[in-house]
């Protein structure tokens, strides 16, 4: 061992002890600490159920808006794909094929939200 490795190795041995001990130490804190949420829900309905017609008219608005964005993006980094490998354009080629990428994550993950919201939503609520 080359006298980097040996300072590499001890500092991230340090590392791990020291973040092992502050795990140690906060677990009896955290499992004293009590919730002064517990039994506490989200509620807008006191706002009226205007309101609650209105922000979920909205939110829906902005979802679709969102989603219609996210497919023309991905309809169109799908013709670049194509046309800069109808050219022969290898590195365009490569931009495109990325765009493409994050374009459909970015569109299933729109596509999805209700159902990613709801099952975080699950979780949270034990």
């Amino acid at each position: 061992m080359t006298k980097h490795t040996k300072s590499v190795a001890r500092r991230a041995a340090s590392i791990v002890s020291l973040v092992g001990a502050t795990m140690l130490m906060a677990a009896g804190t955290a499992a004293a600490a009590t919730n002064p949420l517990e039994g506490i829900t989200p509620d807008m309905g006191i706002l009226g159920p205007a309101f609650n017609n209105t922000w979920t008219r909205i939110a829906a608005a902005v979802w679709g808006v969102l989603i219609a964005g996210s497919s023309i993006k991905l309809l169109t980094a799908i013709y670049k794909m194509r046309a800069s490998r109808a050219g022969g354009y290898s590195s365009e080629m490569t931009d495109a094929a990325q765009e493409a990428k994050v374009a459909g994550i970015a569109f299933g993950a729109l596509a999805g939200a209700g159902a990613i919201i709801a099952a975080i939503l699950f979780v949270v609520q034990g």
